[in-house]
């Protein structure tokens, strides 16, 4: 056994020298250090950052592993589970999508679209209100979350027909349960499987030939996928409430979104370019952009505008009022900045402090948003790649 923990410990060292000698220099400097620290006191296996602008990628690193064996070198083609990156990379884009199609009025009532859904409301409760986290279904800190169940038709049952548990919108108050709903209102509209639609209409047209939604694709080599916190192996949703559903075909934009950092990052140019894809499909537009533009003055904790989020107590402050962002809790940061025609991916494999962990992706961010690399084309690449 100590034969073998030494092996371990090398094979770690020389994954964290091999980053330090590839990222020299700025930004990736700066994510160096970051990371290497933070695998060096167990907070997370491996990181991947991708960082660019409307045409294309000028930073591109990874460090450490995507498992917690340390077996698999993380790349920025590693397929992660994004979990809560799921609610706009998959959730809020169907919505512009769908929007931009007539298909969907985000200030009317949920249950115009959701027949299904049967308990009594006291208050209109909209499609922008559950994307937005004030819709009243979010539970106190502490409190059981009433609909969960081990059973996932239960489950379905319980989110269609408990009403919500605190009626006030007057606060955020996050809850999964928002984006449960969101993911089966959406299937109403749109007549299909949520995963269907966002690979046929989103991630195919996007060039996200990586991404898919409840589980990663068929053809992904197992090799590619990386282990989140609390899987036993990698390409299993970390979420302990999306996992049964999808398992069940129940669809959920709370969490179950697979994709690379490569692939997040054409995502991102999609945004910046106003809802437009590489290739020059549209796929949603201006009055799409007007409903999600970042709040120069909204400094509350967890804001969001439909779906993305503005502000955050870890958002570097020159990002504020221009940028919007969504983490995951299982180590995951995506950010573009429509005044600086810049993004930012920030992925990581967590196994620790979730508090430091977000600190941390959010430091790299800054540091990525803050270099100019117009002009340069830097790459560097983790042990093993």
């Amino acid at each position: 056994m100590k034969g073998k923990n030494k092996a371990m410990k090398m094979k770690f060292c020389a994954a964290l020298a091999a980053a330090a000698l590839v990222a020299s220099g700025g930004a990736l400097t700066e994510c160096a250090r970051l990371f290497e620290a933070d695998m060096r006191d167990g907070v997370i296996h491996g990181a991947a950052v991708v960082a660019g602008g409307v045409d294309g990628i000028d930073v591109s690193a990874s460090w450490g592993w995507a498992d917690a064996a340390h077996t698999i070198p993380m790349t920025t083609r590693t397929v992660i589970d994004m979990a809560s990156v799921t609610k706009v990379a998959a959730g809020v884009t169907s919505y512009l999508v769908a929007h931009a199609r007539g298909k969907v009025d985000v200030d009317a009532p949920f249950t115009n679209y959701l027949s299904a859904y049967s308990a009594p409301l006291t208050r209109k409760v909209t499609i922008r209100d559950l994307a937005n986290h004030r819709s009243g279904f979010g539970e106190a800190d502490g409190k059981p979350r009433v609909y969960r169940d081990k059973d996932p038709q239960a489950m379905l049952r319980k989110l269609l027909s408990l009403p919500p548990a605190e009626p006030s919108p007057d606060r955020v108050a996050y809850s999964c349960r928002n984006y449960m709903l969101l993911g089966q209102t959406f299937e109403a509209i749109a007549g299909c499987g949520d995963a269907a639609f966002c690979r046929r209409e989103i991630y195919l047209p996007a060039g996200m030939k990586d991404t898919s939604l409840g589980a990663p694709l068929p053809s992904i080599e197992r090799t590619r996928l990386a282990q989140t916190i609390t899987t036993p192996s990698g390409g299993v949703i970390s979420d302990p409430w999306a996992r049964p559903l999808w398992a069940a075909g129940i669809a959920t934009f709370n969490a179950g979104l697979f994709s690379t950092a490569e692939d997040m990052a054409r995502l991102m140019r999609v945004y910046l370019r106003g809802g437009v894809c590489d290739d020059g499909t549209r796929l949603f537009g201006a009055a799409e952009m007007a409903l999600i533009a970042p709040s120069p003055t909204n400094t509350m904790e967890g804001a969001r505008t439909f779906g993305w989020m503005s502000y955050t107590d870890d958002l570097p402050k020159e990002l504020f009022g221009t940028s919007l962002f969504h983490s995951g809790w299982s180590g995951q940061t995506v950010l573009f900045d429509l005044k600086r025609r810049r993004f930012a991916v920030v992925l990581t494999t967590r196994c620790g402090s979730y508090k430091r962990a977000k600190r941390h992706r959010f430091a790299a961010i800054g540091a990525l948003m803050r270099e100019n690399h117009e002009n340069t084309t830097q790459k560097a690449k983790g042990p093993g790649k």
